[in-house]
């Protein structure tokens, strides 16, 4: 963000633009934590910006040509249309401020002050899209990797508090806590996708393939939960620190590249269970889902191999 904001301001000196700080703020408001997330906010400024700035340069030219129109109508007429477009479209929220900004200071150089606001906006822009790209860059699939981990280790802690004695407190906690992990990973898809609709990540279902599996496991984990109710559940904590330790196990691969357990441990939480029980249907369940989050996960750490889309 630093480098980005040093670079718009010598950048409008270059190329002669009068009111650098507005590159520079532009700078500041949309670098965000990975390359998708500042390509999104760059171009909600950037449209929202372009939106507001005409109408608002437009809107400054009424008084002259019609005398003695108050400047709260022209202000009304000004705002409500933009205002209305910013509440159906997000990414023109930027639009009501921009276009009172230029009717309020533009004067009687409207025209020339409203595209001078999008030319540095549009510079600052592009700067802060640039340096996210080359400057210490944070893809959003690595960000979306770590979101991942940190779900399954909630998962995990979840499942024991589902296996324990009753405890509402803890166990709505733990709920809220993935609910607002999944809000999240979803933003963090959509970075995901900005990254690729700019070219600049290649077509990988991974991230997809990767959300699947954590949803899938909230629902088995949940099922879990259910499954185990009409029995003892002080008599699942060991099956509960079981699970625990196989989701934490697979949060080190996608946090750490750490190797993926043994096959072998996918089976270790069905040791005392039967299919034919609605414990050990759910068990199951989770089980294949494990299978197939560690099939998604080698195809990862060997990306020459074809990964199917599912």
């Amino acid at each position: 963000m630093t480098s980005a904001a040093l670079l718009a301001y010598a950048a409008t000196g270059l190329v002669g633009l009068n009111h650098g700080y507005w590159a520079v703020i532009t700078c500041l408001v949309i670098v965000q934590g990975s390359l998708g997330a500042t390509i999104s906010a760059g171009l909600a400024r950037v449209a929202g910006t372009a939106v507001g700035a005409i109408v608002g340069g437009i809107g400054a030219l009424v008084p002259l040509m019609v005398h003695g129109v108050p400047e709260w109508v022209v202000l009304l007429l000004v705002i409500a249309p933009l205002a209305l477009l910013a509440s159906s479209r997000a990414i023109f929220r930027l639009a009501p401020l921009t276009g009172g900004l230029v009717l309020l200071l533009a004067g009687s150089s409207s025209l020339g002050f409203a595209l001078s606001r999008i030319a540095e906006i549009a510079l600052g822009t592009v700067i802060g899209v640039l340096a996210s790209l080359f400057v210490l860059p944070e893809r959003a699939t690595a960000i979306l990797a770590e979101r991942a981990a940190s779900l399954l280790e909630q998962l995990g802690a979840y499942t024991v508090v589902l296996l324990s004695p009753d405890n509402a407190q803890a166990h709505e906690r733990a709920a809220l806590k993935i609910r607002g992990g999944f809000a999240l990973l979803q933003n963090d898809l959509k970075e995901v996708e900005n990254e690729r609709s700019a070219h600049l990540l290649r077509s990988d279902p991974f991230p997809e393939r990767l959300s699947r599996h954590l949803q899938r496991l909230r629902t088995d984990v949940n099922m879990l939960g259910r499954c185990s109710a009409s029995e003892g559940k002080e008599l699942h904590a060991e099956l509960a620190e079981q699970i625990r330790r196989l989701f934490e196990s697979y949060a080190a691969v996608l946090r750490h590249r750490a190797a993926l357990p043994p096959g072998q441990h996918l089976d270790d939480v069905m040791l005392g269970n039967t299919s034919d029980t609605p414990l050990g249907f759910a068990l199951l369940t989770l089980q294949a889902e494990f299978k197939a989050l560690r099939e998604t996960l080698e195809q990862w750490e060997n990306p020459s191999s074809s990964l199917p889309l599912s």
